[in-house]
């Protein structure tokens, strides 16, 4: 497969291409990229990143950020932060991945716990979470030849995160069960789906 994985050095993007970067063709892409570079809030850069890409199966999001302060502190500037990044560059993503990918080819987001679970200080992230899911639900039955369109909800990365600790209410998950997620979904049949590791 040709795949594209966008957030490529981050905390799961970095995982995700170490685990495909051997049985496929990953082009690994992130904002300071040389080679892939790619800013999700800008829709003109996902654009310009696909031109010069061969035609790909797969593409997988693992970037997007959103402010973590407690609600009384959140202005609606760090509410915009992660509706343009987190929510509004993901939606950008499928708008235009749509065009450049083969039939029944997969679009994979990501969001986390969040979107249904408490912790303090991350209303913001809950709430663009949240948003996501609706969106990749009703998204799905509209995408046309055969394209699929899931996202991945994982708990806080073990290691990333104290692992005696609980994040949202769960323990840390591990990186390589959160990582066999992503990569079950690029030859399943599954679309409209929030997947969740936690």
């Amino acid at each position: 497969m040709n795949i594209l994985l966008i957030g490529s050095t981050g905390t799961i993007g970095k995982e995700i291409y170490n685990t495909l970067k051997d049985k496929h063709t990953v082009y690994g892409a992130h904002r300071n990229s040389d080679s892939y570079p790619i800013d999700i809030t800008k829709p003109d850069s996902i654009t310009r990143l696909f031109e010069k890409l061969p035609k790909l199966d797969a593409v997988i999001n693992a970037s997007g950020t959103a402010v973590w302060k407690p609600l009384s502190d959140l202005t609606t500037e760090d509410y915009h932060t992660g509706i343009h990044s987190k929510l509004m560059g993901q939606v950008h993503l499928v708008h235009i991945a749509k065009d450049y990918l083969n039939d029944n080819g997969s679009i994979t987001l990501t969001t986390g716990i969040l979107a249904e679970h408490y912790e303090p200080n991350a209303v913001a992230l809950s709430l663009v979470n949240g948003a996501l899911h609706s969106f990749v639900n009703a998204a799905s039955h509209e995408l046309d030849r055969g394209i699929r369109l899931n996202v991945v909800a994982p708990g806080a990365i073990a290691g990333d995160f104290p692992k005696d600790q609980k994040f949202a209410g769960y323990f840390p998950v591990q990186i390589n069960e959160v990582i066999k997620i992503y990569e079950y979904i690029l030859t399943s049949t599954l679309t409209g789906q929030t997947l969740k590791v936690y």
